[in-house]
């Protein structure tokens, strides 16, 4: 059977390395999603007025990470199912997929200070159960005889990734030009250009029509449309605290949970494969709240303390 090895062994055990790193690469991804990275461009400025945005969107509302992520667990969990078929293991590898247990096991391999309140509501993605299977089985990897596609494509998504998570920190999100001109036969039309600025700066200059913005208006537009947005529990204390509006985490967590105290409903709650479900469906699966109403609870509790409206969403 030597001969259906088309991949040497320096280079498997290198594939099986990088498949145990996707869990602290999933970890990176979903930190620099939910905008709580610290990471910045190394440029030396004084502190603007700028609003962090709790989460970049790129131009079709969507997070930057999120295709390299979404192409990631398409690959990986493509080619687990193709090894688990081809080892007659499939059944092994829907039990670890769908296993509570395993998932916590795989989550706690993420690059990250334990924290047993986060465990309890993020647990590990589809990506991370499949890599960690996939490097658990690497012996059979040897004698597949695809191998060497399946070394290129899962190293080659793992590089997207990467790639999406170091070039985060050079330049913010905010937004489409929402400059209005006219064409030749005086149609109105939207400029619709991509908005990037580095963190500090007060104006941004359209690199399309060259208008003028100012970076607090277009983050307010933004944010309208963030605080629709859904987060879990532990995601919305950090994004909080970046727009300036902190509540104790006990609480958030009363809000949520204490039946005496409780002003939050569940909106949804995300499942394994990241996607939301209106249905609680699994005990793994963790409850996710709209922005918008915890920041109205927050300005309310503001309200009461000082006896000023301290925000307006």
């Amino acid at each position: 059977m030597s001969e259906n090895i088309a991949l040497c062994g320096e280079c498997l055990e290198s594939l099986r390395a990088e498949l145990r790193r996707v869990p602290g690469l999933v970890s990176d991804m979903t930190i620099t999603r939910a905008r709580l990275d610290r990471m910045s461009s190394g440029l030396a400025r004084g502190k603007s007025a700028e609003t962090a945005l709790p989460i970049r969107l790129d131009r079709f509302d969507r997070r930057p990470t999120q295709f390299p992520l979404d192409s990631l667990t398409n690959e990986i969990t493509t080619w687990a199912r193709l090894v688990a078929e081809e080892t007659g293991q499939l059944d092994e590898l829907n039990t670890a997929l769908d296993s509570f247990e395993f998932r916590q096991s795989v989550h706690a391999q993420r690059h990250r200070k334990h924290d047993p309140a986060w465990l309890s509501t993020e647990t590990a993605l589809d990506a991370e159960l499949a890599a960690i299977w996939l490097a658990d089985h690497a012996g059979y990897l040897a004698w597949m005889p695809a191998i060497a596609e399946m070394h290129d494509g899962i190293t080659d998504a793992i590089a997207r990734c990467r790639r999406a998570i170091d070039r985060q920190p050079e330049l913010s999100y905010k937004g489409l030009c929402p400059h209005v001109s006219y064409d030749e036969e005086r149609q109105p039309f939207t400029c619709s250009a991509d908005l990037y600025v580095e963190r500090g700066e007060d104006y941004v200059s359209c690199p399309r029509c060259w208008t003028h913005h100012r970076v607090r208006d277009l983050e307010q537009a933004m944010l309208h449309k963030v605080n629709d947005q859904l987060f879990t529990i532990t995601e919305l204390l950090p994004l909080l605290d970046e727009l300036g509006e902190h509540v104790a985490k006990s609480t958030l967590y009363a809000w949520a949970n204490d039946p005496k105290r409780k002003k939050l409903s569940p909106q949804a709650w995300r499942q394994a494969d990241g996607t939301h479900s209106d249905y609680w469906m699994r005990r793994s699966d963790p409850a996710l709240y709209r922005l918008g109403d915890v920041r109205a609870l927050v300005a309310a509790l503001d309200t009461d303390e000082s006896g000023v409206d301290a925000a307006t969403l």
